[in-house]
């Protein structure tokens, strides 16, 4: 209840806005296409099987399970039992998602507020979000969140990818408050949306499950800077302790296996539950002869390892506002740099080049030996990835020279997860006022100033990249929407330093006489500039490809009068 009543008070604003647009971009959907379109003529046949009770009958062009079918199902029977609607419409079978669009900043923010509230050294992550923000900068990062593009477009189209992520994020959301049942419920729960959701539950949640377990209780061990990669695991065997530097202090060595099977029958109670999952899971795709339920033949898993090069550039292209000051300040002194952008130095967490020459000479062998272009990418001119991958094999040797950007890319992206050195640290003022401060909002919890300063342990990082790879490297077709979840959980645990070590800009706002002043603290000065710039971004992105979807369609000359969509 104090959680909801936090909510209420702090973060009315960026959900009713979400909201507000999503009802809108609905809006705007159904008066421009008010008939399915693309992947949407089969959901919206197979919603109305189920509707009409008969639940045998399956489409064969579907991959996914009836999550999203059984949602309306429940939703729709509801609206006509309190008789708001007596016949269905596509339309209505497309609110579902508007539903899940006005759930997603509530789980997103209960994420968040269980990882403060029980803050004990160890969780999921150390600081999973903006422990070192103010609150109303977590506010702006929960509804950059949902302001994401390829997440915002099918808030208005019947597709499964919003009720994917918000049962992933419920799911964490039960293991985080510790709530095993419910987790493992709602991890069940999240494959009927999406099938490598299981992944995330028993990879990504059973990984934390244990370090969190191996943690707990283990003997503190000095590990040498410069020890050995056999050093750090004799250690771990003999101790069954745990080598997990912060990410911007480790290198390669991590010593999570030789301690696991060291200590394996006191962690096996705990880690049961996430390896049923994953053993039902395989019993699944060994009965039903393949991950995907419809259309086999065009979706035969196979090892494409080339999607975890993909996936750097996309992470780049969205969160470029928030990346650019690791590459900034890596490369350039500090004193070039004007003051909103400096954020301490990075230059330090530059891979060596004993790191960075055998991983690109890897990412060469997978492009040369591993790409693989499905004949749905090259043959479909509705969607973006044809004109990317158009590009990308304009000529032979284009896709071993985008290699460098990759590799960059994914240097960003990680050193993400390990933070920038703050510029100036809050200052840890006394209890009672700390105290205070909470009541106030003026600090997003009590861990507040156990958690500042720190970034994500290699841990972290290890398990995101596990359950991304599985979870994507399985799939042929390469498309926008599967990188969704990956980089929800990434952007979650987006630490950031705060610009000036105050705790807002609210009551510096009031207190400046200033209209300069004001603005100066509304946007970098005692804000996080990049948040605006990545709502600015996410702002366009959404315009344009939303605008372009509704208002410049085209025609194929083997289907003349019918209009064809640009979309993700």
């Amino acid at each position: 209840m104090e959680a909801l009543l936090v909510f209420s008070e702090s973060t009315f604003t960026p959900w009713a806005i979400i909201l507000g647009l999503s009802v809108l971009w609905h809006y705007f959907v159904e008066t421009t296409v008010p008939k399915p379109y693309l992947d949407e003529f089969f959901h919206v046949q197979q919603a109305e099987l189920y509707l009409q009770g008969r639940f045998t009958e399956w489409h064969p062009k579907i991959t996914t399970p009836p999550g999203l079918y059984l949602v309306s199902l429940a939703y729709l029977g509801f609206l006509s039992v309190i008789r708001i609607i007596d016949h269905v419409y596509v339309a209505d079978l497309r609110r579902t998602n508007l539903v899940a669009a006005g759930l997603l900043p509530f789980h997103v923010w209960f994420v968040v507020n269980s990882i403060l509230d029980s803050f004990d050294g160890f969780q999921l992550s150390e600081i999973a979000f903006k422990c070192s923000w103010s609150l109303s900068e977590l506010n702006h990062a929960i509804f950059n969140i949902c302001l994401f593009p390829p997440l915002f477009f099918f808030y208005g189209l019947y597709y499964t990818d919003v009720w994917s992520v918000l049962s992933v994020l419920t799911t964490i959301q039960f293991y985080q408050r510790r709530w095993k049942r419910l987790t493992i419920i709602a991890g069940i729960a999240s494959f009927f949306f999406r099938q490598t959701n299981v992944f995330w539950v028993s990879i990504y949640l059973g990984g934390s499950e244990v370090m969190r377990n191996l943690r707990r209780g283990r003997p503190g061990v000095d590990f040498p800077t410069t020890a050995s990669i056999m050093d750090v695991m004799a250690a771990s065997w003999e101790h069954s302790c745990v080598y997990d530097p912060l990410i911007s202090q480790a290198s390669f060595e991590v010593s999570v296996v030789p301690a696991s099977i060291a200590d394996f029958s006191q962690l096996y109670p705990s880690l049961k539950p996430y390896l049923g999952i994953l053993g039902a899971f395989g019993f699944f795709v060994v009965w039903n002869e393949g991950v995907v339920l419809g259309d086999k033949e065009n979706h035969v898993a196979s090892i494409h390892l080339a999607q975890m090069l993909y996936i750097w550039p996309y992470f780049m292209f969205f969160s470029f506002p928030l990346l650019y000051s690791y590459i900034l300040n890596a490369l350039i002194p500090q004193r070039y740099i004007p003051s909103p952008m400096r954020t301490g130095s990075t230059r330090h967490q530059l891979p060596r080049l004993v790191v960075a020459v055998p991983i690109m000479a890897i990412m060469l062998l997978v492009v040369h030996f591993n790409t693989i272009v499905h004949p749905f990418t090259l043959a479909d001119n509705r969607h973006y990835m044809f004109y990317i991958f158009r590009l990308l094999f304009r000529h032979p040797s284009i896709k071993y020279l985008v290699v460098p950007i990759y590799f960059i890319c994914a240097w960003a992206a990680i050193t993400g997860l390990g933070g920038l050195p703050n510029v100036q640290t809050p200052k840890k003022p006394e209890a009672r006022i700390r105290q205070k401060m909470v009541r106030s909002g003026a600090a997003p919890r009590m861990g507040y100033w156990a958690a500042v300063d720190r970034g994500h342990h290699i841990s972290t990082a290890v398990l995101w990249l596990g359950a991304t790879s599985l979870s994507l490297v399985t799939a042929p077709l390469v498309e926008p929407r599967y990188f969704i979840v990956p980089w929800l959980i990434w952007r979650l645990h987006m630490p950031s330093p705060l610009p000036t070590g105050d705790l807002g800009w609210r009551k510096w706002v009031k207190k400046s006489r200033s209209c300069t002043a004001r603005l100066k603290a509304i946007f970098y000065a005692k804000h996080d500039h990049r948040l605006w710039l990545e709502c600015a971004w996410f702002i366009f992105v959404n315009w344009a490809v939303c605008y372009t979807f509704l208002y410049k369609g085209f025609e194929w000359p083997q289907e003349k009068g019918k209009v064809q969509r640009f979309m993700w």
